[in-house]
This record gives C-alpha cells, structure tokens and sequence, in this order.
C-alpha cells in the first residue's frame, strides 16, 4: 500500500461504497455523516447494495433512502426478499405431507389410557370401562388406508406443480429451463420505483411512471444537468452480463471523464463494456439498478436491451449483481480521474460465520472483492485510501426486517444507518478532518497513520 499523509479537499475524491443486501442502511449511513461533515465527493462507485446507496446519493436524495419515510423503512416493514410463489407451494405441500406422516403421534395417548384400563378393570378387553376393544383392528385398517392417501396427496400434488412450471418454461424457452431462482425482486423493486421517481420529479408529484425507463430519463436529465452543484456526484455501478459473462459497468460522468474511464485511461480499446448513461443508456438505469441488486442465481436475471454504441448492441442479455465476479473498483476510480479515495464496505473484519450459507457466501464474497481492492491500491502509486468498515457484523444480508433482541427490542435497518454515521466520525471525520475543522477552511488536513486499516 502506498503511504499517504494527508486528505485534500483540492483532489478528485471517489466513494466506493461496496456491500449486499442489509449493507445498504451503513453505507448510507456513511454517506449522510460525510456529507453533514462538509466532505465533498465528486465520484460514487457502487457495488452490490452500494448501487442504490450511490444512485440516490448522487442526486443529493439520501432523505429517500434513509429519511423516517424512506425506503429502508419501507423494505423493514414490507419484507423485500419473498419467496417465490412456486417455493411457497413447494413448501406448504411437503409441511402438510409431514404433518400427516407425523399425525400418528398424536394418538400416542391412547397408549397410556389403555394401559390404565387393563389396571383398574383387568383383562385387556377394555381401554375404559364399557368401551370394548375389538373393533379396534378394523379401525386401524380403515386407518391406514385415509392415513397413506393424506399423506401421498400433497406429494402427487407438488409433482403436479412443478410438471406444470416445466411444460410452461418449456413452451416460452424452447429448451430445457433452469430450476427457478428462490426469491421474487418485484416487492423490491416496487419499492425503488416509488421512492427514486419521487426523487427525481418531486414529492408532490402524483403520477407514477409511464414505464420504468422514465424513471432512468428523468434522473439522466437531473443529474447531467447537475454536475458541478453541491450534492450532485458523478455515479458508476456494475452488473454482471450473465449471456457473456463479463461484467459491464453502467456509468453516468462527465464527458472527459467518461472517455477516460471507458478506455482506461489508454486511449485504446475499452478495458470492459461501459454504458453510458449520460446517452443513450440513460433510460436503462433502473433496470440496470435493479441487476445490481440481484444476487446471481437468488432472484431473476433482468432482461436489458443494451445500446448501439456496445459490443452487443441492440440485444437483450439477462443480468444480476457482480460482486462474485466482479474487478477492481479501484483501478475503476483511478480510471475514472479519481486522485483520492474513501473505501466504504459494509462487511466486519471478522471471519465468524453468521447467517445461513448463502448469506455466508455473500460475505465471503464482499470481504474477498474488498481484499482484492485493498491489494490493488498498493499497486497504485501514492493513492490516499481511506477505509471505513464495520468493527463486528450485526445484521445478516438478508435480515431486513431486523433482528429481535433481549427486552423487547429489535436491531433495525435505522440502527445500522446510526452506525454508519458514528464510524464515519471515528474513522474518517474526526481523526482526518479534525474535531473542529471544516473543509470550507482548510485545503489539506494531516492524517494520524497512512494506508487502509483493519479495523
């Protein structure tokens, strides 16, 4: 890692916010205490949930995201993350054929009252007084017989469910389908839509978008016309083509920057497909946003019809999120003009196991792209990276509606957004800026040790 000793409120100064699922509320929270501080950022880079982060905070709207009546609000109370309806019928036949299979159970108390009789009144002919026994082996063949067909009717049902899915994947595909990923993004996506197209027309406007593209429109003309205002940033996220299988950044800059960015800073041949939101890719931001958020094989791929001017022009390719594929967004932020950086990942240092495997999957993957990153700023001479991460893990990727703790309390979304805010001020604000300093005064500010920390 390069060393570095002091902040310049004079350089180019990229954010990269990278993080998945709950992530999202700290590194919004981050975001809110950099801007409270005065830290003026002309770049977000997002990955994973650092893309919604970045879309809504280059637009100066992080009240949408984080406000009382934003959108981590509503996803806490709405549940984003559902099962998809054929999962939910999947699950509901096998709970109801195991509860017949276990149903026998319940008539283990007949045991003990029969046992009872025969000690009171002796000679096994009864299990209470006057109730005789012997019809007891016709019953239990009778039994027997609702017995296996309770429990084999929810079982030819499932069947029956998922011969229908495949016979219609079969008939629109015209090939053999893909087992179905297991969460539906629409509720998420609903949410989205609200709140950015409230974002960018106003909160007083009534009318919801014609269609989704509008809403990339209309944020392409707000932010273009943006640049340069406090609070408007320039803005680069990523999603993986799932056709091609590379990775494309979708990236609203300025001119000169773009140029740059798109070419590497070569002059040559682009170093990996860029769209360019500022033209003709603006209408594709939202489904681009929503790629971003999709982890690979979980929700649906979004189909996106990519523009003229990239490589597959004019084709529909499915994407989802990248950050299990993803490259440097370091080297990105370098490429795009950026002088220095600060490094927001929402994952903790720590290696302990939390969630279930997927979402321990997820955080390897976040804690293996921020390694990565780390390791190619060393290679970047004299680059300042500030870091700035969680110091333990305290909500699961997919934990959005909080988890319960002791004394009737619950670990929301909004306590993570606290969090971000508090280490914003222990990690960057305070020991860079100073306690009483403010970059409307000072050109440069001394940092107490060089290079990213693990903290």
């Amino acid at each position: 890692m390069a060393s570095f000793s002091e902040f310049s409120t004079q350089r180019r100064t990229a954010a990269i916010l990278l993080g998945e699922g709950t992530s999202a509320a700290y590194l919004a929270g981050v975001m809110s205490a950099l801007k409270n501080a005065g830290v003026r950022v002309d770049i977000i880079l997002g990955k994973g949930a650092g893309a919604l982060v970045a879309v809504f905070s280059s637009i100066d709207a992080e009240e949408r995201l984080h406000g009382d009546a934003g959108l981590l609000v509503g996803a806490s109370g709405e549940r984003p993350w559902r099962l998809r309806l054929l999962y939910k019928l999947t699950l509901g036949c096998l709970l109801f054929a195991l509860a017949v299979f276990l149903s026998p159970l319940l008539f283990g108390l007949a045991l003990p009252l029969q046992a009872l009789g025969r000690l009171l009144f002796g000679g096994g002919e009864t299990v209470l007084p006057g109730v005789g026994v012997a019809w007891l082996p016709a019953l239990l063949d009778a039994a027997e017989l609702v017995y296996l067909r309770a429990m084999v009717l929810p079982l030819v049902a499932l069947c029956a469910i998922w011969a229908v899915w495949w016979l219609s994947s079969f008939a629109r595909q015209r090939r053999a389908p893909s087992l179905p990923e297991i969460y539906d993004l629409e509720p998420l996506a609903a949410l989205v839509e609200t709140k950015l197209w409230q974002a960018v027309r106003g909160a007083l406007t009534g009318d919801r978008p014609k269609e989704r593209k509008d809403i990339g429109a209309a944020y392409q003309e707000l932010l273009s016309g943006s640049f340069g205002q406090l609070g408007f940033r320039e803005i680069v996220f990523y999603a993986l083509d799932t056709d091609s299988g590379c990775e494309v950044s979708f990236a609203l800059l300025k001119d000169r920057f773009f140029r740059k960015f798109s070419s590497n800073g070569s002059g040559r041949a682009p170093r990996r497909e860029t769209v360019d939101l500022a033209k003709d890719g603006g209408p594709l931001l939202f489904d681009a946003l929503m790629a971003a958020l999709s982890p690979v094989g979980l929700v649906p791929t979004v189909p996106i019809k990519l523009p003229l001017d990239t490589s597959f022009g004019d084709e529909v390719h499915r994407f989802a999120g990248s950050l299990l594929s993803g490259s440097s967004a370091v080297q990105d932020a370098v490429a795009a003009g950026a002088e220095q950086i600060i490094y927001v990942a929402g994952c903790a240092p720590s290696d302990r196991p939390g969630g279930n495997a997927i979402e321990r999957l997820i955080e390897a993957s976040v804690r293996r792209t921020l390694s990565d990153d780390l390791a190619e700023a060393t290679r970047q001479n004299d680059l300042p990276v500030f870091l700035i991460r969680p110091d333990k893990q305290r909500l699961n990727p997919f934990e959005v509606t909080g988890r319960a703790q002791i004394g009737n309390e619950r670990l929301n979304l909004s306590a993570l957004v606290a969090h971000g805010r508090r280490d914003a001020l222990r990690l960057f604000v305070e020991p860079v800026l100073g306690d009483e300093a403010s970059e409307h005064d000072r050109n440069s500010m001394k940092v107490p040790q060089a290079g990213p920390r693990e903290l």
